[in-house]
C-alpha cells in the first residue's frame, strides 16, 4: 500500500515500501512537456532534459554525474513527453540517499553551460535526423500533426531542426524557472527504504524551494475542418500507415471500456487486427492499435507496415474489422479474453519497483490520484457487451476518420477517397 505525503512548498510525495527488495527506485515527474511551448519554444522541455544531465551545481559536468550513479551501480533515465518530462534513479537501497541528492541537485541546480548547451543543441538536431529517417517512427509525427495541425499537441516533442537552432541559454533558462517548480513535482520512491526517511529526505533537499504558480495547458479539441490525410512521399519498400480516430482524455469513465476495446481490437497476437490483416490475408508484417490520451483530449491509432501496391487492400480490411465491431456485439467469451488479457498485463507491468513506481507517480501528475490495481480490475470487471459496442460507434465514426502515411504514393485525394466504411 502506497504513502502519501505533500510538503508545504506543494511538492507531492509517493511512497511503496517493498522490503523483499534491495533496492530503491525514485521517480521524479513533473507536469511539462511540448503541449505547453509556444511555437518559438517547440523542443524546450525536450532540450531542457538533455540540458540537466550536462552539468549541476553540485556535479558541474556530464561526466561527474554518471560516474556518480554508475560508481553505485546505478541507473540514471529521463524522457519528455507532451505533458511531462520524469527522470529516475535506480539503485541500492543503501545509496538512496546518494542518487536522491543527485537528482534534486540536477532539477533544481542546472548550470547551463553554453558551451554544453551549444554541443547538445547539435546533439538534438542530430536525434532529430535519425527520427525523421525511420518511417515507423516518423510516420507517428505526422498522425499527431493531421489529428492536431498548427497546434501544441501535433507537434514533435523534440521540435524542429530550426526550432531548436534558435533557442537561447535564457530562454531555456526562463522557460525551466517557470515550469520547474514544487507544486509542479510528484516524488514517486518503491523500494526497501521507508516512508517517513523518503519525506526527510525530500524536506532537506526540496523543502527549501519555494512556491511559485503551476502554468495552465492550454485545451486542444481535435478540429474538424482541416485536411484528413498527411502524406510524406519517399521511395520506401514499405508503406507505414496510422489511421486514427478521436479517442479519450484522462479520467474519462469510458477509459476502462477503451482498454479492453482495444485489447479486442488490436493488441496481441490473438487481436482481430493482426488475426484478420496478418494471418488471414497477409496484408501486412506489422499491425497493431492503442489509444493515447492527454488532460483533454486523445486519440486512437492503428499501425500498419504494409506493401505499397497493397495498400488500399489493407486499409479496407482495417476499416473493415472497426466496422464489425461497431456494428455487431462482441462474444461474452472474446470480452472476457481480453478481461483477463488486460489484468495478467497489468499485473505483471507492477512486477518491479520501477514500474510501480511510474505507475503512482504517473497518475498522481495526470489525475491528482492513484487507482490501487485492485480497483483498476473492479473497474475492467464491470465493462459490459454493450460497454464495448457504444464506445465503438461513438469512435468509428467517418467524419472523425484521419490518416498519416510515409510510402511511395503520391496523392493525398487519393488516399481521402479511402476513408470510408
Amino acid at each position: 500500500m502506497y504513502e502519501r505525503a505533500t510538503l508545504p512548498n506543494g511538492l507531492r510525495i509517493l511512497t511503496e515500501r517493498v522490503t523483499h527488495v534491495r533496492s530503491a527506485s525514485i521517480v521524479c515527474f513533473f507536469g511539462v512537456g511540448s503541449r505547453y511551448e509556444t511555437e518559438a519554444q517547440a523542443g524546450a522541455s525536450h532540450f531542457i532534459e538533455h540540458m540537466l544531465f550536462k552539468g549541476s551545481e553540485r556535479y558541474p559536468t556530464a561526466q561527474l554525474i554518471s560516474e556518480t550513479i554508475e560508481g553505485v551501480g546505478g541507473v540514471l533515465d529521463a524522457g519528455t513527453d507532451k505533458e511531462t518530462t520524469v527522470y529516475s534513479a535506480k539503485v541500492a537501497s543503501r545509496h538512496f540517499d546518494l542518487a536522491f541528492g543527485l537528482l534534486a541537485d540536477m532539477v533544481r541546480f542546472p548550470r547551463f553551460d553554453p558551451a554544453e548547451l551549444e554541443k547538445e543543441r547539435r546533439v538534438i538536431i542530430e536525434e532529430l535526423g535519425m527520427a525523421r529517417d525511420n518511417p515507423q517512427d516518423w510516420v507517428g509525427v505526422l498522425a499527431d500533426e493531421v489529428v492536431w495541425p498548427d497546434l501544441p499537441l501535433g507537434r514533435e516533442i523534440a521540435g524542429t531542426r530550426e526550432s531548436v537552432g534558435a533557442l537561447t541559454g535564457e530562454a531555456l533558462a526562463a522557460y525551466w524557472a517557470t515550469h520547474y517548480v514544487p507544486g509542479n513535482l510528484v516524488i514517486s520512491v518503491v523500494g526497501d527504504i521507508t516512508h517517513e526517511e523518503v519525506v526527510a529526505a525530500a524536506t532537506r533537499l526540496f523543502g527549501d524551494w519555494r512556491a511559485a504558480p503551476i502554468p495552465a495547458w492550454t485545451p486542444s479539441p481535435i478540429p474538424t475542418d482541416t485536411p484528413r490525410v498527411k502524406l510524406e512521399t519517399r521511395k520506401t519498400e514499405q508503406t507505414n500507415v496510422c489511421l486514427l480516430t478521436p479517442g479519450l482524455g484522462y479520467g474519462d469513465p469510458d477509459t476502462y471500456t477503451l482498454t479492453l476495446l482495444n485489447a479486442i481490437l488490436g493488441d496481441g497476437m490473438s487481436s482481430r487486427l493482426f488475426l484478420e490483416v496478418r494471418e488471414r490475408q497477409g496484408l501486412a508484417y506489422d499491425v497493431s492499435s492503442g489509444p493515447t490520451s492527454f488532460h483533454d483530449t486523445g486519440v486512437f491509432v492503428v499501425y500498419a507496415g504494409v506493401d505499397p501496391k497493397r495498400t488500399p487492400a489493407a486499409l479496407r480490411a482495417i476499416l473493415a474489422v472497426l466496422a464489425r465491431l461497431r456494428d455487431e456485439p462482441v462474444a461474452a467469451e472474446e470480452l472476457e479474453r481480453a478481461k483477463e488479457y488486460t489484468k495478467g498485463r497489468l499485473a505483471l507491468g507492477l512486477e518491479n519497483t520501477s514500474s510501480v513506481a511510474n505507475w503512482l507517480g504517473g497518475q498522481e501528475i495526470a489525475l491528482g490520484r492513484v487507482r490501487l490495481l485492485d480497483e483498476v480490475m473492479e473497474r475492467v470487471d464491470s465493462v459490459t457487451i454493450a460497454d464495448i459496442q457504444r464506445l465503438a460507434r461513438a469512435l468509428f465514426d467517418e467524419r472523425g476518420l484521419r490518416l498519416a502515411v510515409i510510402g511511395p504514393q503520391k496523392s493525398a485525394a487519393e488516399l481521402e477517397r479511402q476513408l470510408h466504411f
